[in-house]
């Protein structure tokens, strides 16, 4: 039976992803670069699955990608995946085995191999073979946004949007944190997002002060913050948002803390530009808040990259807008600008955006008032 391929991108884009790599390998002297981590799998592949693993991606110094996975997932290579050396191993066999056995038979026992997974099974399987770290090497590629993939975030910020909407209309005293979180789930799926890299985070009064805990059935009561993180998903694309609202009147330590933390957040926007040093941004959004942080619970990053992704994280690259980080900010980049600040066990507040870096300054990609909500 034949089976009609839905690829992401066209086959052009992602030859261009690998004949970048392959670039990078050649001043690396690298034979080829072995992807193990799903994300990576995907972005230069394009095969997708809900299985958190099992596939690896061979990609040489010259030619096409190899894609390994067992004989049960490669099914998805016929819909989602570009590449034609797609080599199986049976579902139950032992997949180490089966990719020793296939790095000898193709001729890289003995080579000088980039991994963007560290694997103390192939090094000791294959002792004339060079691992390389080249995690790296990869995100150099992944970082820098295409069109496409900036089409695809726009539409998950669109989805991200709605269901934040409805989840600042929903949360009201008496209602649940599952309640607001069934209802942010429910539009962003019905108006088109896939699952998700990450369920809404939606977290209430004494808990809003606790870091990534999320809905367990809790009322929500007057005073309370309502702590609400969520993105949809598009093509495994996302576009993250935090927003917070207190139910009732705030008191004054949580205007104060909302307050502070949409100035940092301000502050992250305004000097978000191509040539900037993420370092440099950071130092400034921390500027903007210092006064008000001491004593309090915040994630240490002002922003990171964000892209193609599986579950448990959006993330896409090891880089971030964080003090001390030399990384100079590019057009096509895209963060998850993110400011949160919390009284541990007590309360907490949080907003960011999803963030492009442009050709002269930043896009912010999704659309809601950046306020604290009083409701």
């Amino acid at each position: 039976m034949e089976t009609v391929r839905d690829l992401s991108f066209p086959i052009g884009e992602y030859r261009t992803r690998a004949a970048e790599l392959q670039r990078l390998m050649a001043a690396r002297e690298l034979d080829a670069v072995l992807c193990h981590n799903l994300a990576n799998v995907c972005y230069f592949t394009g095969v997708e699955t809900l299985s958190c693993g099992g596939f690896v991606c061979i990609i040489p110094r010259e030619g096409q990608p190899t894609l390994f996975g067992s004989d049960f997932e490669m099914h998805n290579a016929l819909v989602s995946s570009w590449t034609t050396d797609n080599v199986t191993y049976p579902v139950m066999a032992d997949s180490q085995a089966a990719l020793i056995d296939l790095l000898i038979g193709q001729g890289w026992a003995d080579k000088r191999l980039g991994t963007d997974s560290p694997s103390h099974a192939l090094v000791a399987a294959l002792p004339k073979a060079t691992f390389v770290e080249a995690r790296d090497a990869v995100d150099s590629v992944k970082v820098i946004k295409s069109p496409a993939e900036i089409a695809y975030i726009r539409q998950a910020c669109e989805l991200t949007d709605a269901g934040m909407k409805v989840a600042i209309q929903t949360a009201a005293e008496g209602k649940t944190d599952n309640d607001v979180a069934a209802a942010a789930y429910e539009v962003m799926v019905q108006r088109g997002s896939e699952y998700m890299c990450i369920q809404p985070i939606i977290t209430v009064g004494r808990r809003s002060g606790i870091p990534h805990t999320t809905f367990q059935r809790v009322s929500i009561q007057r005073g309370d913050a309502v702590f609400m993180e969520m993105a949809g998903c598009v093509r495994r694309y996302s576009g993250p948002i935090m927003r917070t609202a207190v139910i009732g009147e705030a008191a004054e330590p949580i205007q104060r803390m909302a307050d502070a933390c949409l100035a940092s957040l301000n502050a992250l926007l305004d000097n978000i530009k191509p040539g900037a040093v993420a370092g440099e941004v950071a130092a400034k959004a921390k500027q903007a808040w210092q006064d008000e942080i001491q004593g309090l619970v915040w994630h240490g990053y002002y922003g990171y990259s964000i892209g193609l992704g599986f579950p448990p994280t959006w993330g896409d690259c090891d880089i971030d807008i964080k003090e001390g980080d030399d990384t100079i900010l590019q057009p096509g980049m895209v963060f998850h600008c993110t400011t949160s600040l919390r009284d541990v066990g007590n309360y907490g507040t949080a907003f960011s955006e999803t963030v492009l870096v442009t050709e002269n300054g930043c896009e912010v990609l999704t659309n809601l008032p950046r306020e604290l909500v009083i409701k």
